[in-house]
């Protein structure tokens, strides 16, 4: 993959979101919830999870595709470790979430709550509060919920898609403002398990500097 492309792809996941992508189609079963009781379930699905691992796969909006293994604690800790040939990581330490690109030997910043990934590793998130829900559409397996920053409505949005029984998340959508689509897709997701403090740590690939050694 083109240097310059996969640092582009991963960044992707980074970017303000928009709504993206077809909502399943309403089954022709009978839905015995509503959307009320359907959004307080995702919200407390979402509160439940104090960490999680999954498979992730990436399809970025040029149609390139990579995959890796997505790690999250709660407050605020992410990681997603890219298999190779994407030579990216992304890791958040619980303020700031990293982007290095070891090929590029470069690194790129972002405050976690100026992504939209805010609402994933929120201990206390709230729909209504920290984010306004802009949609919400359901059939018999799956609830898709269309999110923005209340704050920030101009710079997008984000979807959110879970299947039902067991009620779990499966996929996310976000769209730049270019309106270009990243899609994430998860699977073998796991929940609630202990995770190795090494994962919010990552190994700086720029060239040493003089003097006094700087933290990460």
């Amino acid at each position: 993959m083109n240097r310059i492309l996969a640092s582009a792809f991963a960044a992707a996941l980074l970017v303000s979101a928009a709504p993206a992508g077809a909502v399943p189609k309403q089954g022709v079963e009978t839905l015995a919830t509503t959307e009320a009781q359907d959004l307080a379930a995702v919200q407390s699905y979402l509160k439940s999870i104090t960490s999680l691992r999954a498979q992730f796969q990436q399809i970025a909006p040029n149609r390139q595709v990579s995959a890796g293994t997505m790690s999250l604690q709660k407050p605020g800790k992410l990681r997603f470790e890219y298999t190779p040939p994407t030579p990216i990581l992304v890791v958040s330490d619980g303020t700031v979430i990293t982007l290095i690109d070891y090929d590029l030997k470069q690194v790129t910043r972002w405050p976690i709550n100026d992504t939209p990934l805010r609402p994933l590793v929120r201990s206390d998130f709230m729909f209504g509060e920290d984010v306004e829900v802009v949609g919400i559409k359901r059939n018999a397996q799956w609830i898709n919920v269309a999110i923005t920053d209340p704050k920030k409505r101009d710079e997008g949005r984000m979807l959110l898609t879970f299947s039902r029984n067991p009620l779990k998340l499966t996929e996310w959508q976000v769209l730049d403002e270019r309106g270009q689509t990243t899609i994430v897709t998860l699977d073998d997701l796991q929940t609630n398990l202990t995770l190795d403090k090494s994962l919010w740590t990552w190994k700086d690939p720029r060239p040493k500097r003089g003097g006094p050694p700087t933290k990460n």
